[in-house]
C-alpha cells in the first residue's frame, strides 16, 4: 500500500467502509463470494474522486473485478479504513501505470474525456467503480441476480446518490443491464475483454468523451 497515493474522498469512502467489516451480505445472499485478503479477495475494483465530489463529472461502472493479479494480496491490515485503502492505493497504482489491457483501455477513456490533463486530474473528474464489488466465482462468469440486486442496493445506488449531477456510463452489457430503472445512463462496450477487442468498442467510449464535453461547454 502506497501511502502517498490521493485517496478516495471521505463521503464515498464512508459508503464503501461497510464492506470491510466484511460485508453483512457474505452472511447471507452472497455467502458463495469470497473473502480472502491474503489472496487478493476483497470487494474492489473502485479508484477516482481523488478531490471534492463537486469535481466529479463521470461515473464509470463497470461489472465487477476481475481475478486479482499475481501476488495481489490485502492482508497487511484488519480495519476497514486499512482495507480500504489497500484496495483504492491498488487500483489507482494500476491504472497509473496501465498494468493490464483493461486499466489502459480506462486510461484512454480518460484521455479522450480530458486530453489536456494527466491521471491524476482526470482522476479527481472521474468515479470508476463496479455494480457488484467482488469477484464473480469464475473471473468474468454469472453472478446471481439476487447478489446484484444486494450490492446494488447496498453500495452502487448509494455511490450514485451521491453525485446525481455526474454522467454515469455502464462499460459492457452486464453493468448496463444491473443499471436498469437509473435514468440517463450511458452506454458503452467494456474496457475489458473480449468486449474491447470488438471495433465497435473505442467509437463507444470516444461518444463518452464527447457526451462529456458536451456538457461542460
Amino acid at each position: 500500500m502506497q501511502n502517498e497515493t490521493p485517496q478516495v474522498n471521505t463521503r464515498l469512502k464512508d459508503l464503501l467502509l461497510p464492506a470491510y467489516g466484511p460485508c453483512p451480505a457474505f452472511d447471507s445472499v452472497c455467502s458463495d463470494m469470497r473473502w480472502s485478503p491474503a489472496e487478493g479477495h476483497v470487494p474492489r475494483g473502485f479508484s477516482g474522486a481523488t478531490g471534492e465530489l463537486r469535481e466529479v463529472e463521470l461515473v464509470l461502472v463497470c461489472a465487477e473485478p476481475g481475478d486479482p493479479h499475481t501476488g495481489e494480496r490485502h492482508d497487511a491490515g484488519t480495519t476497514e479504513e486499512w482495507y480500504l485503502r489497500s484496495t483504492s492505493s491498488y487500483s489507482y497504482k494500476c491504472l497509473r501505470e496501465g498494468t493490464d489491457l483493461f486499466h489502459r483501455n480506462i486510461r484512454l477513456i480518460l484521455k479522450l474525456c480530458w486530453p489536456e490533463l494527466e491521471i491524476g486530474p482526470q482522476l479527481r473528474k472521474t468515479w470508476i467503480t463496479d455494480s457488484v464489488l467482488c469477484s464473480a466465482k469464475t473471473e468474468g462468469g454469472k453472478v446471481s441476480g439476487a447478489i446484484e440486486q444486494e450490492c446494488r442496493r447496498r453500495y452502487l445506488e448509494r455511490q450514485l446518490a451521491a453525485m446525481p449531477w455526474a454522467l454515469v456510463v455502464a462499460l459492457g452489457g452486464k453493468a448496463y443491464e444491473r443499471l436498469k430503472g437509473i435514468p440517463g445512463v450511458l452506454k458503452a462496450i467494456s474496457a475489458a475483454p473480449p468486449g474491447c477487442n470488438y471495433r465497435q468498442a473505442r467509437p463507444s467510449w470516444e461518444q463518452v468523451a464527447r457526451t462529456v464535453r458536451s456538457r461542460t461547454t
